[in-house]
C-alpha cells in the first residue's frame, strides 16, 4: 500500500514528488483555500480538507483519506515562521504550535513513515528545543534520523532553498535508512537558471503562450516534465497542452524609472530601492519567497529580477526554477501564484527524499 496524508500541502510540491516517487496521496490538508486551491486543481484524485488542523483529529482524516489499512506516510511542511531567519524569530509565535501538531498527529495515525520539512531556524536558537519537544510526542517506536539542514539545488532543484528535514520510520516495516542514504539521493548535476528558463517566451498580456520546442530539449526541463501519472495527476488536457503552450507568464509592468535602476543591477547585485536580487545565468536561483497571506497583510514577496531582462520573473520562469513542470497549473492572479510557488516545497527535491523511503519498502523492493 502506497497511500500517504499531506498536511499543511499547499499547492501541492510535497505531494507532486511523493506522486513521482510511488506514493499515492489520498489525502492534503491545509487552511489557506488559495493555496489548498491549487492543489485541487493539480492533484484532482486527491482529497481536499480546507480547514484549521488544529481543530481536525486524526480520526477524521484517515475516514476523509478513504486508506484501507494502515498509512504508508504522513509527509508535511508545518508553518513555523516564527523560527524563520528572514522572520522575527518570536518563539510564541501562536503558528509554531501548527509543528507540535504535526507530530501529535503522527503518534495517533501511526503512519509507516513521516516526513517533516521547515526552516533551518528551527536549530537555532530556542528552537531547537521546541522541535525536541514536539518530537517527544512521538511514543510509537520510530527510528528517528537526527534532523539534517539540505538544500534542494543539492537535489536537482534549480533553486538554492535551504530546507530542516525529519524523517522517521517503522523499522518493522521499512528497513534502515541513515542520514547517509539522504546525502547519497543528492543530483550529480547542478542546474542553473539558465537550465530552468531556456525555451520560455517573455511576459506579454496573454497569460498562456507557445513554448520554443528546442526548449524543451535540455535535461533539466527533460526532468522537471518526465514524471506524469495521467491517472492520478493534473489535467488530461492541460498536461498534453504543455507539449506546445504552457501558462504563467502574466506582465509585471514597471515604471521607466524601476527598468532604470534595474539595468544597473549587476547579476548576484540587489537593486537598492526594492532589495530585489537579480539572478546569474550560469548559477541556481536565489530562494523564493513567498509573500504573505490576506491575514498577514497581503504583502508581496521579493521577485527576482531576470537575469539578462531588466524585469521580475514571471510565474512560469519561477516555477521552472522551484522545479514545477509546465503543465502544473498555478494562479491567474501573479500574486497568489508566486505566493504558491515561494510556499512550496521543491518537488524534485521531495522525489529525491522520497525515493530513499520507497527503495526501502515493499514497493521499491519489487522494482
Amino acid at each position: 500500500m502506497t497511500d500517504i496524508i499531506d498536511l499543511f500541502c499547499g499547492v501541492g510540491g510535497l505531494s507532486l514528488g511523493a506522486v513521482q516517487a510511488g506514493f499515492t496521496p489520498r489525502l492534503a490538508v491545509d487552511v489557506d483555500p488559495v493555496l489548498g486551491d491549487g492543489h485541487r486543481r493539480n492533484h484532482p484524485a486527491c482529497k481536499l480538507l480546507i480547514g484549521d488542523l488544529a481543530q481536525r483529529e486524526a480520526s477524521e482524516l484517515k475516514e476523509l483519506s478513504g486508506a484501507q489499512g494502515r498509512l504508508s506516510g504522513v509527509i508535511g511542511g508545518p508553518p513555523c515562521q516564527g523560527f524563520s531567519s528572514i522572520g522575527k524569530r518570536r518563539s510564541d509565535d501562536p503558528r509554531n504550535m501548527l509543528l507540535h501538531r504535526f507530530f501529535h498527529l503522527v503518534e495517533e495515525l501511526k503512519p509507516k513513515f513521516f516526513l517533516m520539512e521547515n526552516v533551518p531556524g528551527l536549530l537555532l536558537d530556542d528552537g531547537t528545543r521546541v522541535l525536541n519537544t514536539a518530537i517527544s510526542a512521538l511514543k510509537y517506536p520510530y527510528v528517528i534520523l537526527d534532523p539534517i539542514v539540505l538544500d534542494a539545488a543539492d537535489y536537482g532543484a534549480a533553486t538554492t532553498r535551504k530546507r530542516l528535514v525529519v524523517l522517521g520510520y517503522d523499522p518493522s516495516e521499512i528497513d534502515c535508512i541513515q542520514v547517509a542514504d539522504l546525502l547519497a539521493a543528492k543530483s550529480a548535476v547542478h542546474y542553473t537558471v539558465r537550465d530552468a528558463i531556456a525555451g520560455l517566451p517573455g511576459p506579454a498580456v496573454s497569460d498562456v503562450l507557445r513554448i520554443d520546442q528546442s526548449g524543451l530539449d535540455n535535461p533539466y526541463v527533460q526532468m522537471l516534465n518526465a514524471y506524469v501519472r495521467p491517472d492520478f495527476l493534473g489535467r488530461p488536457e492541460y498536461i498534453d497542452a504543455q507539449r506546445e503552450t504552457t501558462s504563467g507568464f502574466q506582465l509585471t509592468r514597471h515604471t521607466q524609472e524601476v527598468v532604470d535602476r534595474f539595468a544597473k543591477v549587476l547579476p548576484g547585485g540587489k537593486d537598492p530601492v526594492s532589495r530585489y536580487v537579480r539572478l546569474s545565468w550560469e548559477r541556481p536561483a536565489n530562494v523564493l519567497r513567498a509573500g504573505t497571506g490576506a491575514d498577514r497583510g497581503s504583502f508581496q514577496a521579493a521577485r527576482p529580477i531576470h537575469p539578462s531582462d531588466h524585469r521580475v520573473i514571471t510565474v512560469r520562469e519561477a516555477a521552472r526554477i522551484q522545479g514545477f513542470p509546465d503543465w502544473y497549473d498555478f494562479h491567474a492572479t501573479k500574486w497568489h501564484s508566486h505566493r504558491m510557488i515561494g510556499n512550496s516545497v521543491s518537488p524534485p527535491f521531495a522525489r529525491a527524499l522520497l525515493s530513499v523511503v520507497a527503495s526501502r519498502t515493499d514497493m521499491g523492493k519489487q522494482k
